[in-house]
């Protein structure tokens, strides 16, 4: 959700003045080192894993060998030991680039950032032009909306390590036209062709040609300040679901979306898309994933012409389509980051949105910024999972942890491993918790929970407790709650993306 600690915005405030490619990977040795290495770049992941654990058997101290296997652990969606791996990368390993990028992957994936960030740093200090540490500090700047440094840490990686596709996609996506198409392609010769990561990129490749040169989520309305009304959406009679907003696509349909604080971008379900006339951008799908226990959404994009919400419209507007998408209150989902250009207040008891244009700067619009050290007075520092907004949340005078800003929850949920740590939790199948993979099977209560973040508290008589491991795998870091309706429909949150600040107020 929001407010990052002082502790890691200085950290970072301090610690930031600062060859061939290869397609296929045919190596001599098919369990040595370059084996498990090209297993790992071609998104063979499972197969890494094992090449990396048979040569750290034979060589307890390769350090490299360690940030490899946490790296495919990851990706195997296997934290739990990538966790176990990284301890023994700094047991067996110490004082290497490899194992403290390893810890620093590690400690990341669990939500412990100001620590992940400690590990980037001494690889760092070890190796100046580690990759792996290079662009580990580069997502800890990303969280932080450190983002023009998060790119030339990443490009500094790519040149030092021109053939790992991770970097290589990131490089081809500072890239535009022709150039970027082929950058692309060149990565997809890399990867083994059923991978995810392989159909994601098929998918990236696609939708870049179909658009050629137009520009997307054009603003074509005035860059000006505006209101939008939002209306209560209910779940029965009585239950408040969340707030929506009315939105015109293309000009002649008319739908109500759930604004979600943990969403990104549009969400339609197919029917609604049809009766609006949308352009098909990708024939492949792609997963819709979130909470639930069912298997994942299949997802297409598609491009509505116009979008207009109040006097506010935006032009060959990406549309994300998906079952799910649509319940019985509402059309589909609309993120808050759709208003990003803006400072955006959503002003939750009087149901009214207020946009602000932003400050103009001298740089080019073109050109990632870095936000300023210190926030202005009464905002937060936010952390940036992507498009997601997070916060660090104390839960019963325990050490913060990572809670998302979730306005589409209708209700406040805490991770249960972390409940268990923080109070009294108990079983209780008789919560309904339905989320965008359906149904979560394994639920239980925790008993008298207190929320404090970014100067607010709530008291939680009972808060909804289940397994976030699918959610945390989602956005890449673990996170332990949602800060849901419960606790934004008492707020006026005024959210500023660009800089990753927020500001909460009581509403009146």
């Amino acid at each position: 959700m929001i407010s990052a600690s002082a502790r890691l915005g200085g950290a970072i405030a301090i610690g930031l003045s600062f060859s061939t490619w290869l397609s296929p990977f045919q190596p001599s040795d098919p369990e040595g080192p370059a084996a498990a290495k090209a297993a790992l770049y071609t998104a063979r992941y499972p197969l890494a894993v094992d090449l990396y654990r048979k040569e750290l058997a034979r060589n307890p101290a390769w350090s490299d060998g360690y940030y490899g296997l946490v790296r495919a652990l990851l990706r195997s969606h296997r934290p739990q030991e990538a966790y176990t791996a990284a301890e023994d990368a700094l047991r067996n390993s110490p004082n290497t680039a490899g194992a403290e990028t390893a810890a620093g992957m590690a400690s990341f994936r669990k939500g412990n950032l100001a620590e992940a960030e400690n590990h980037f740093h001494a690889a760092l200090k070890l190796d100046t032009r580690y990759p792996g540490g290079l662009a580990g500090l580069a997502s800890i700047c990303s969280t932080v909306s450190k983002f023009k440094t998060a790119r030339d840490l990443r490009l500094l990686a790519y040149r030092t390590a021109p053939s790992d596709p991770e970097l290589m996609q990131f490089h081809a996506n500072t890239l535009s036209g022709a150039q970027h198409i082929a950058a692309l392609e060149k990565i997809l010769a890399i990867f083994d062709p059923a991978s995810d990561d392989a159909r994601n990129l098929r998918v990236h490749i696609q939708a870049d040609r179909a658009l050629g040169d137009r520009k997307l989520s054009r603003l074509v309305s005035p860059y000006q300040a505006s209101r939008i009304k939002m209306l209560w959406l209910y779940d029965g009679p009585k239950r408040i679901r969340g707030a929506g907003l009315r939105v015109q696509i293309n000009a002649k349909q008319n739908v109500t979306l759930l604004l979600d604080t943990g969403a990104s971008g549009i969400a339609l379900s197919l029917k609604t898309a049809e009766k609006a006339g949308l352009e098909l951008l990708d024939t492949e799908s792609t997963q819709a994933k979130g909470i639930g226990d069912e298997q994942p959404q299949e997802s297409q994009r598609f491009i509505a012409s116009e979008i207009r919400a109040g006097d506010v419209a935006f032009a060959d507007f990406p549309v994300s389509i998906f079952r799910a998408a649509r319940s019985s209150d509402a059309d589909g989902l609309i993120g808050a980051d759709v208003f990003q250009r803006f400072v955006m207040t959503i002003d939750f008891p009087k149901l009214e949105i207020q946009l602000e244009p932003r400050p103009a700067r001298s740089t080019s619009a073109e050109e990632p910024e870095d936000a300023p050290d210190t926030p202005p007075p009464g905002f937060s520092r936010m952390l940036r999972l992507g498009n997601h907004l997070a916060i660090f949340t104390a839960v019963n005078e325990a050490k913060p942890r990572l809670f998302l800003l979730d306005s589409g929850s209708s209700s406040n949920l805490i991770d249960t491993d972390f409940a268990r740590e923080t109070s009294q939790v108990y079983k209780d199948d008789r919560i309904r918790v339905q989320g965008l993979q359906g149904k979560v099977r394994d639920t239980s209560v925790a008993n008298k929970v207190s929320l404090v973040f970014a100067g607010f508290k709530q008291d939680n008589s009972d808060v909804v407790a289940l397994d976030f491991d699918k959610v945390s795998e989602g956005l890449g870091v673990g996170l332990s709650g949602i800060l849901g309706l419960p606790v934004v429909a008492q707020l006026k949150v005024s959210i500023d993306y660009h800089d990753g600040i927020a500001r909460f107020e009581r509403g009146r």
